[in-house]
């Protein structure tokens, strides 16, 4: 019935952001708890200001507070198995990657794990104009290409068993990758430095193949065309040990 009434109340929204936030409230009420579990958390602080975001397909409902902490709390399990291994993966690249990682803590929190991020200041790639971002394109693909060769040819020992099979060997296209690479990256607007990638929870030993044919679908779409060449380009030229000046 929940979901049956979510479905109506939010498709009069126009505004997905609103409409998954609507549709998230009304079938999760359990999400108000974990409102007021981030202003407990806040009692002692000067200022309590929050800022709440659904996950994407719902998974997850995020409280930002004070522009200083994330809170994730899972809507469709405890969350438990997911936090314990990206826990493991952000600890292991956190000193390797060129591109800053936010730290992670885990909560036990009642029946669920709750996923504490330090806070990813910048913008997403999306909430910037393709135009500015096409002036800065080969600036910020360089970093793109950048963390995808150094993480790619790490193999921290700590997170081997969690490879398909811990004697695999990183090569070219081929390794540990954070695996949404579109836009899963905060920018700061004024040198369009990337600040942070975020969001390590998918991150997997892979071909960087398939994700990387799902980012130049999604930047063509969205206007930030041509990026896969350059990113493909500086990558290319760093890991068969190119100059590229």
């Amino acid at each position: 019935m929940l979901h049956l009434i979510s479905n109506i109340v939010s498709g009069l929204i126009w505004k997905k952001s609103l409409r998954d936030k609507v549709r998230t409230c009304i079938r999760f009420p359990v999400v108000f708890d974990y409102v007021r579990y981030v202003r407990r958390f806040a009692k002692n602080m000067k200022e309590c200001k929050i800022k709440t975001v659904v996950g994407y397909g719902c998974k997850n409902f995020i409280v930002i507070l004070n522009n200083k902490h994330v809170f994730k709390f899972p809507l469709l399990n405890d969350g438990r198995e997911i936090a314990e291994r990206e826990k493991r993966i952000v600890d292991a690249f956190y000193g390797i990657s060129p591109v800053k990682i936010p730290l992670m803590k885990i909560i036990p929190y009642k029946n669920i794990v709750i996923r504490k991020y330090e806070f990813a200041y910048g913008k997403l790639l999306s909430d910037i104009d393709p135009k500015i971002i096409m002036q800065h394109s080969e600036h910020i693909a360089k970093q793109i290409a950048n963390m995808m060769y150094v993480v790619g040819r790490a193999d921290p020992v700590e997170i081997r068993d969690l490879k398909p099979h811990p004697s695999d060997k990183p090569g070219y296209l081929y390794g540990w990758f954070q695996g949404d690479i579109w836009q899963n990256f905060m920018l700061d607007e004024k040198t369009f430095d990337i600040t942070f990638f975020i969001d390590w929870e998918d991150a997997k030993f892979q071909s960087f193949r398939t994700a990387l044919q799902v980012a130049s679908h999604n930047w063509d779409k969205f206007g930030y065309k041509g990026i896969i060449v350059d990113v493909m380009s500086e990558y290319s030229k760093m890991y068969f040990g190119e100059s590229g000046e």
